[in-house]
């Protein structure tokens, strides 16, 4: 009979230490703000189309910091990656590059760069 209530005794604390470490965890809130990615891919794509590819990848970069869940923010900095591979415009792995104006982060509204995201 001890044996069968410390089994269960111990069960039901591990159980409880589960179910809180759980509740602990759901808490955590992400903020994700659509509207700015949406302006971000925008930005991006615009720049893509005026031949600027340094610049759309940092408007393509901040969109997925605005919403890192955004699978179209994802898909957009994919093509210009692409496009930029494509152009010899990516440096070999490990070669040191400057950092250029785009790293920065331009803003969305074209004002001063933020820092935002992750």
């Amino acid at each position: 009979m001890k044996k069968s209530g410390l089994f269960i005794l111990s069960c039901l604390l591990i159980l409880s230490m589960g179910y809180i470490n759980l509740s602990a965890g759901s808490n955590q809130e992400y903020s994700m703000n659509k509207e700015l990615c949406a302006k971000y891919i925008k930005l991006s794509r615009e720049a893509v189309d005026n031949g600027n590819l340094p610049m759309a990848q940092a408007y393509a970069k901040k969109a997925v910091q605005a919403n890192t869940w955004e699978m179209l923010a994802w898909a957009n900095y994919n093509d210009i990656i692409q496009q930029m591979a494509d152009n010899g415009d990516i440096p070999e792995f490990g070669t040191v590059v400057e950092e250029s104006q785009a790293d920065e982060g331009p803003s969305a509204d074209g004002g001063t760069p933020q820092l935002e995201g992750c």
